[in-house]
This record gives C-alpha cells, structure tokens and sequence, in this order.
C-alpha cells in the first residue's frame, strides 16, 4: 500500500475542524452551555451564585473554564503534533491559578482593579485566543518532531 495512502490526513482534519467548531461553539452559545451545565450540576434549582466572582455557581464556572481548557490544549496537541502540550498545559495552569488568584484578591481586598484584571485573564484564557496566539508562535521555534523516532 503507498504510503500516501495509509497516511491519509482526513481523520485529523476532521479531528481539528471539530475542535474549532466545539471551541467557536463554546463562545457562540455561551449562555447555553452555562444553562447546560447548570442542569448538569444543579438539577434541582439555581445556582449558588457568588456576588462579584460568578453568577452561575462555582461548579458551573469551573466547569466551563476547564472545558475551554482541555479543548484548546487538544486542539494545540493536534496542530502541533505533540509538541509543547506539558507547557500548554502548565500555561493554562499557572493562568487560571493567577486569575483567580487577582479575582480572589480584588475581592477580598476590596481592589476592584485586581478583580477586574483577574476576570479578563480568565476570559482571555476562556476563549480561543491562546491557541490563536501559541500555534503561530510554536512553528517560530523549529523544525517539527518526527512522527515516529529512529530505531
């Protein structure tokens, strides 16, 4: 069989092409996503909302920004074939720790700039932005792993 072939780039474009649109998804019909996700963790009523950190509970809001994360270090995973997924995934670690960190701060504080900067720092790292950022970035750094070590 040629090898053209048995390396056909369809299943991975299809792979990537639905990570897009999960993640454009996620953005497009946020409201519906939180609503769902409440259902999920609060079947019986609403939400415990937090005056100034979340309105839709903190499950709900975890859950969603987690959800952002996992899909946009997939999508990274793919493009980059592997490449830089443990820095993706401490990147999205340590800003998560760091928004919520300034959120908590500014609120407890009373510093309403903290808070402010700590809810757009996980509004940034909750939407597609990063991977628009860190793909192009990543293929400044080199030539691509190879798929397969030499033995």
């Amino acid at each position: 069989m040629p090898a053209s072939v048995a390396r056909s780039p369809g299943p991975y474009r299809l792979l990537v092409a639905a990570l897009v649109a999960l993640l454009l998804g996620l953005g497009l019909f946020e409201e519906e996503v939180f609503d769902a996700l409440g259902h999920l963790w609060h079947p019986a009523g609403a939400p415990a909302a937090v005056p100034g950190i979340t309105t839709h509970g903190w499950p709900v809001a975890i859950s969603y920004r987690l959800l952002y994360a996992v899909l946009n270090v997939a999508l990274l995973h793919l493009l980059l074939h592997g490449r830089y997924t443990v820095a993706a995934v401490l990147a999205y670690t340590a800003g998560y720790a760091a928004g919520a960190g300034l959120l908590w701060l500014g609120q407890r504080a009373g510093l309403p700039i903290a808070a402010l900067t700590g809810h757009r720092v996980l509004d940034v790292l909750s939407s597609p932005l990063p991977v628009m950022f860190a793909y192009p970035l990543a293929l400044l750094t080199g030539p691509k792993a190879p798929a397969h070590p030499a033995l």
